[in-house]
Order: structure tokens, then C-alpha cells, then sequence
């Protein structure tokens, strides 16, 4: 056989791939896992969902929704930066004690800075006279020039010229300060590693991107063990309504009519805004075409005991009481959030401020040492 070579290697290759696809992909997300007790239960990691939460999950199925709605967020790409929370300990004051004012530099910080964003100019830093005879300043700011002299020299070899309209002694006072972003990560780590040899406090910064990211649907993608308590697993397969995968976590803003929360309950206005939400959709989006399930609440107080308080949807409508289906179906839907970090699917850090206070120097009448 003149082909029998190719096609041998084109059935090896077929073979390899569908086995890269139901055996490798697999264990590269769920190989790692490893049996983990949970406290105080038989139980051991991941943990099932609570009772009522599992109930939520068979309602969910029986009534469909699947159908309409998937499970299942979406990215297109995972990029990263560098974020600088502080210009860290060794720091110099370049101001006279008893002036009022505080300007701590990190002369290191400037110059991984520099080398970090050839974009941005170096202002010049000048020793005020009153810190002459300071020893520690004059060797810091000896020190200072020099690598200064030869990241001229560097940038003039390159081919770099700084800009004169921003500078990183300005990054530097703009804390926290989003150094890089949307880089590749090795890019991003040269410049967190420049940062923190500097004595600086600097963290890698993630960035998901895609469209079901961008609508706020959820913080990263879905993997294979966020699925590891469904049986079946209801992925859904078209998009009638918004994805749900984590609609325990969502900011009410993304919901497909947006709303804001009133109070600082907000587990309990969540709850409530999806019970009205299943008994008439149009009440909060006239445009919706999602089915009423009015069939769960009652129009009057049911004769057993738990019954629930009665359900508000309108002010012009009489009050309603959730049967015990709602209030599972919506325990389940509360339980569907993909907030927590991942191997294989980490979830962005936020910057807990946009400015940070600036830091004392320790010994307001000396500068302290670089």
C-alpha cells in the first residue's frame, strides 16, 4: 500500500488528540484535586450543596430552565500587569522637618520604575540643602545618579526617548498605581520582580477578558470542577435568558433589568428580587420572555407551619406567599457563583483603594536611611 504510512499516522494523530481531549484536558483541571475532609462532617472536598440548595437543583430541572439559560461563562483571553501599592520602607524625605509637608521617594523605586515604562520621563530629584549633611542622603543620592547616568546611557543606546509630559516620580505618588496591564506574563512579572527588588510593594495583576466578562455574567471562566456536584449537568445549550453560572455573585446592575440594592441586606434583596422575578418576569423587565411560575406561590397564607413571609411583587397587587419549590429553586440559583481563584482559571485582585495614605517617614527630624 503506496499510502499506508500516511493513513497509519493520520489514524495515530486522531487517536492522540481524542485522547489529549477525554483523558489529558481532564486531568490537567482535576488532577490535582485531592480528598479533603470537611470539618465537623463525613463529608470530604468539594462539599454538596445544602439541602434545600439540592432540592433548588431537581425544581431547576424539572421546570426547564436549562433550556433557556446556560451555565457557562465564557473567555477569550487571560492577560496580566503589574499593580505598585507602595514605594515601600527605604525611603527618603526630601522635605525639612517642621515644614508640614511629607515627600517620601524610594530613589530605587524611580529607577526600576523607569526601566519598567521607557514611555515615561524622569523628573529631576534634587537634595534640599537642609539634608547636605546627611550622610545617608548624600551616599543614596550618590548612588542615584549614577544609575540614573547609565540608564541615559541605556535608553540612548536603545534608541529610547522619555517623554516629558508624564513622568513615574508621578506614578510613584499615585498609589495604587496600575503599572502595567493587559501584558503578557512574563512581561508582567520582570516588572512585579524590578518593583519588589526595589522595596517596593508590587503584585501581579490578572485580567480576564471576553463578552460574558465584560456583560459582568462572572469573574473568570468556567471550569470542569465547578461541575463536580451536578448529576446531570445542566450546561444548557442556547441563550435565551442571561447565563447563570454565576448569578449568586452578580451586581444587581447586570442583571437584564438593572436595579440597585437599598440596603445593606443584600443576601435577602437578592432573594427577593429573583422570587418576583419567578412569579411574573414582566414586573421588573417589561421585554422579558421568560414563563411566569405563579403555580409556586399562593395567594393566601397556607395552613402549615413555615410558611414564609408574604411575597411584596407590586404595590398595587395583594401579597404572595412562596411555596417551599421557590424558595429551594432560588437557594439553588444563589449557590451558582465562580468567585473563587482557580489553577486553572484565577480570578482578578481588585485594588483595595484608589489612593493610599503616604507613608511616615519614622524619625521626622532625620531623614531616614535609603
Amino acid at each position: 500500500m503506496r499510502y499506508g504510512p500516511i493513513i497509519g499516522a493520520g489514524a495515530l494523530f486522531s487517536l492522540a488528540c481524542s485522547w489529549a481531549a477525554l483523558v489529558m484536558a481532564p486531568q490537567l483541571q482535576l488532577g490535582d484535586l485531592s480528598p479533603a475532609p470537611i470539618p465537623n462532617t463525613p463529608d470530604f472536598h468539594p462539599a454538596a450543596r445544602p439541602g434545600l440548595a439540592a432540592q433548588g437543583a431537581e425544581v431547576y430541572r424539572s421546570l426547564g430552565c436549562y433550556q433557556c439559560h446556560t451555565r457557562a461563562v465564557r473567555q477569550d483571553q487571560l492577560l496580566f500587569g503589574a499593580r505598585l501599592n507602595g514605594i515601600g520602607p527605604k525611603a527618603i524625605n526630601l522635605e525639612a522637618a517642621g515644614s508640614g509637608k511629607t515627600n517620601l521617594v524610594n530613589l530605587k523605586l524611580l529607577i526600576a520604575l523607569a526601566k519598567a515604562r521607557p514611555d515615561l520621563g524622569l523628573a529631576k530629584v534634587e537634595l534640599p540643602p537642609t539634608l547636605a549633611a546627611d550622610t545617608n542622603a548624600v551616599a543614596a543620592f550618590a548612588q542615584f545618579t549614577t544609575h540614573l547616568t547609565l540608564l541615559k546611557h541605556a535608553d540612548h543606546k536603545a534608541g529610547i526617548v522619555r517623554t516629558n509630559s508624564a513622568t513615574v516620580n508621578e506614578l510613584a505618588g499615585k498609589l495604587p498605581a496600575e503599572i502595567l496591564a493587559k501584558v503578557g506574563p512574563e512581561e508582567a512579572e520582570r516588572v512585579v520582580k524590578l518593583l519588589s527588588d526595589s522595596g517596593a510593594k508590587a503584585e501581579l495583576v490578572i485580567y480576564n477578558l471576553g463578552p460574558d466578562i465584560a456583560r459582568g455574567w462572572g469573574a473568570r471562566r468556567s471550569v470542569a470542577r465547578d461541575y463536580l456536584n451536578d448529576a446531570p449537568v445542566l450546561l444548557g445549550s442556547v441563550r435565551v435568558g442571561p447565563d447563570l453560572a454565576s448569578i449568586g455573585t452578580r451586581a444587581p446592575e447586570k442583571f437584564a433589568a438593572p436595579w440597585k440594592f437599598a440596603t445593606s441586606n443584600t443576601a435577602t434583596e437578592l432573594e427577593h428580587h429573583l422570587l418576583v422575578h419567578l412569579y411574573n418576569p414582566r414586573l421588573l423587565a417589561p421585554a422579558s420572555t421568560c414563563p411566569s411560575a405563579s403555580y409556586l406561590f399562593d395567594k393566601v397564607k397556607p395552613e402549615v407551619r413555615y410558611a414564609g413571609e408574604p411575597l411584596v411583587v407590586a404595590k398595587e397587587s395583594p401579597p404572595v406567599f412562596p411555596k417551599h419549590n421557590a424558595h429551594a429553586l432560588v437557594a439553588y440559583l444563589l449557590t451558582q457563583r465562580n468567585d473563587v481563584s482557580l489553577p486553572e482559571a484565577p480570578v482578578p485582585s481588585v485594588a483595595k483603594s484608589a489612593t493610599a495614605k503616604p507613608a511616615a517617614p519614622a524619625d521626622t527630624n532625620a531623614p531616614s536611611k535609603p
